[in-house]
């Protein structure tokens, strides 16, 4: 019979993510061209701003994941984060623009650093609450579901609520966050005096081995997510479906987090993870014959790749919590995992930004001026991405890979 409070462990250490995703969307989707257009400052200054705001951002991820080894995760520093985020947010949403330059730059840096002081510790939190491989797939997987619902959640609002609405959903959302970060804050990691160095991390070959198709798996994701409204609105001719091409994938990727947690339960995280790159791949791969007019079935491949999303999202942060588990008992005890997901995500955003570039380079490099080809936009949006998938799944058959599994029980 399943335990009550169980089950309420997994979902309060879950709750996060549904502000998280919320909040996150519009940000990344919809605020730089909102602040170029409606706030009067200019794509030019808007990008050099958000470029700047994200490096720092990027270079925080490491010292943070430090700083919280060695102090712990307490109550003090989700608060704290929050307060960053809160204030950033509103002041962005609610104070007249334009701002001065340094002033809409500091903002956004403080957004970004509140961010990070959140997600670090709460991507990190399995490795001192989960027990064993069971717990491990079961707090990761109600992460990324709970992800998928407030992604799921920040498409729909918008549709159906009025433009005078959404500055008060922020506060609600805000005001959610809050709660939920205050729930984590009793059942933060506690302080250890053993401390070991980034140095130390980086010579494992296991976390090299893992840290290649990680973040090879992180660029095939950016890539699409790059250029996607490109291809729906230069080879589909179908922008104005792009809602429900979205929506479509990512309440597949929603429902398919049960089908992967318990096919990892039954065949093992690594195989589940191998597996769900395959089906992504070859799913995606039928995107490169399509045309003008084939939106529908697009949406059809949007699902079928959303369902693979849960084995990209959760297996993978499975193993990397039982590598560092593995990891802490091998050197003593000592506190590392909180630098090691402030590795991947600095990874992750790494790879972000790498997409961003590789694929304007490309598709710059196929024009002269105009718009790309259609050849050339598909070539990006879809070759590349999957030739990606199936180098990961390759890379992931390395003997110091599979090690990794096992070794965190």
């Amino acid at each position: 019979m399943r335990n009550p409070f169980r089950s309420w462990q997994f979902i309060r250490y879950a709750l996060p993510g549904l502000p998280l995703a919320a909040l996150g969307l519009p940000f990344y989707l919809y605020a730089p061209l909102w602040l170029a257009e409606q706030a009067g400052y200019g794509y030019s200054i808007v990008g050099l701003v958000f470029f700047a705001a994200r490096m720092t951002d990027v270079l925080s991820d490491l010292p943070a994941g430090a700083w919280i080894d060695r102090h712990g995760s307490h109550r003090a520093l989700w608060l704290g984060a929050w307060l960053l985020i809160a204030s950033s947010a509103l002041a962005l949403v609610y104070l007249p623009h334009p701002w001065p330059l340094p002033l809409l730059a500091g903002g956004l840096i403080l957004l970004m650093l509140g961010w990070t002081g959140i997600t670090v510790p709460w991507l990190a939190l399995p490795v001192n609450i989960s027990f064993s491989a069971l717990d491990r797939l079961r707090y990761n997987s109600s992460r990324e579901a709970m992800l998928l619902l407030g992604t799921l959640l920040a498409m729909v609002l918008p549709a159906i609520l009025a433009p005078a609405m959404l500055p008060l959903v922020l506060v609600l959302l805000l005001a959610v966050l809050l709660l939920t970060v205050c729930l984590q804050g009793s059942q933060a990691a506690p302080v250890t005096t053993r401390i070991i160095g980034f140095r130390v991390l980086l010579a494992d070959q296991r976390l090299r081995s893992l840290a290649l198709p990680w973040f090879t798996n992180m660029l095939a994701n950016a890539i699409p997510g790059t250029v996607l409204i490109l291809f729906m609105r230069e080879v589909l001719h179908a922008e104005s479906e792009l809602p429900i091409v979205l929506i479509s994938y990512f309440l597949a990727g929603l429902l398919g987090v049960p089908f992967w947690y318990f096919l990892a339960r039954r065949i093992g995280t690594l195989w589940s993870w191998r597996i769900g790159l395959c089906s992504s791949a070859l799913l995606f791969s039928f995107a490169a014959l399509l045309g003008e007019g084939d939106v529908a079935w697009f949406i059809a491949i949007s699902i079928g790749t959303g369902l693979a999303l849960g084995a990209d999202q959760a297996l993978p942060s499975a193993m990397q919590t039982a590598l560092a588990q593995t990891l802490s008992k091998e050197q003593g005890g000592a506190a590392i995992g909180a630098r090691m997901f402030a590795l991947w995500s600095m990874l992750s955003k790494a790879a972000m930004g790498l997409a961003v570039g590789v694929s304007y380079l490309w598709l710059g490099s196929q024009t002269d001026g105009a718009v790309p080809p259609a050849w050339a936009i598909s070539a990006v949006y879809v070759v590349a991405p999957v030739a990606l998938k199936l180098m990961v799944f390759l890379m992931l058959g390395r003997r110091s890979i599979v090690a990794i599994e096992g070794g965190g029980q």
